[in-house]
Order: C-alpha cells, then structure tokens, then sequence
C-alpha cells in the first residue's frame, strides 16, 4: 500500500522520495556529495520553480555557478 500524507522530500526539493532514492544512488555512483546537491541545486531551482512556475536557462545558471563555487 503507498504512503499517504505530504512528501517532505518533494516540498523542501521538488523531488519525490522514490526518485530522491534513484538520484542518491546516481551520487554515490559518481562519487558526489548527496546533501550538497540537495542544498545547493535542488533546494534553489526548487524554490524558483515554485515562485515563477517554471526556471529560466540563466537563472538555472546561477544556481548551478553559485553551487560549484561550494565544492
């Protein structure tokens, strides 16, 4: 039976805890920091999306210049 009730994983980062399994796999896979792309791309382009419904390409990469900036 699924769960019911609100998704923490998918308000704080626009991702649903299933596919946040699949995406933490892909970053130990590939040898990256899993809360650090939490923290530092999704949260942002998450919230963005919420606020203008969509990201634009240059904001898009701002978040992700910002985020590399912190390695």
């Amino acid at each position: 039976m699924a769960r019911k009730g609100i998704d923490s994983t998918f308000l704080h980062y626009g991702v649903r805890t299933e596919d946040m399994a699949l995406i933490e796999q892909a970053c130990q896979d590939s040898d990256i920091n899993t809360e650090w792309l939490k923290e530092q791309i999704l949260k942002p382009y998450n919230e963005e999306r919420n606020n203008q419904n969509f990201v634009e390409e240059k904001k898009l990469t701002k978040i992700l210049k910002k985020a590399l900036k912190n390695v």
